[in-house]
């Protein structure tokens, strides 16, 4: 190999997963900016919006392959019957742990998904690119962070549900939960998501399985913005 990889459980892959958690908020950033000002201004913001991810997606593969220097494997049929089960189980436990949220909270959306309206809510350019990027960009940059660095990179390969369960509490608590049954959606659906990976082995498991959650919960942003 010509990239020297990284070892496993070193300083220098936490390092990468905080680094790549920073730049990932950082990126999104010319949402701010993309409610007001002109055309050419938005337009402006838009393209460094997309670029910044791009780049982001860039560096975190980039990392991940130093970790994870193995050939690229096609998802086979228990794959995807894996992933399958794997949704199933988010969404059961999202509607069970939504009831209760609703019940002891009184919210009936997550303090996240909240947000993610408010920002489509703020005209069509905001939503199209939020749209976009959280179902195509996002996975892809939070499942090379979240699963394959932080399961693979900051864990022996012999450890099975330690990685699954740092994986699920890391994933939540970038999630903006405003409580514990808010921050538990999102701990149960990152450490559903670890565990199809350490199964499948095939970090385009959980990025797919990602992306279609997100999917359907941006469709379902969509038909309820007014």
């Amino acid at each position: 190999m010509s990239e020297k990889t990284l070892k496993v459980g070193s300083f220098t892959v936490w390092l990468w997963v905080i680094l790549l958690v920073i730049i990932l908020n950082i990126v999104q950033l010319p949402l701010v900016f993309l409610g007001n000002g002109t055309i050419a201004v938005r337009l402006l913001w838009s393209v460094v919006y997309l670029v910044g991810f791009a780049a982001v997606i860039i560096l975190g593969l980039w990392v991940y392959h130093r970790v994870h220097p193995v050939k690229y494997q096609r998802l086979v049929a228990k794959d995807w019957w894996l992933m399958v089960r794997g949704y199933v189980f988010v969404i059961v436990a999202q509607i069970l742990l939504g009831l209760l949220n609703n019940l002891f909270y009184h919210q009936t959306s997550t303090a996240n998904n909240q947000a993610i309206a408010s920002f489509m809510n703020q005209g069509p350019w905001t939503l199209v690119l939020l749209s976009l990027t959280a179902v195509l960009a996002s996975p892809i940059i939070e499942e090379v962070t979240f699963r394959g660095l932080l399961v693979d990179g900051c864990f022996p390969a012999n450890m099975f549900w330690v990685p699954i369960v740092v994986s699920g509490v890391a994933f939540s608590i970038v999630h903006m939960s405003s409580n514990p049954i808010s921050w538990l959606i999102y701990a149960v659906m990152g450490g559903t998501f670890a565990y199809v990976y350490k199964r499948t082995g095939k970090l385009q498991s959980t990025i797919i399985l990602h992306g279609f959650n997100n999917l359907i919960a941006v469709g379902a942003m969509l038909l309820s913005l007014h």
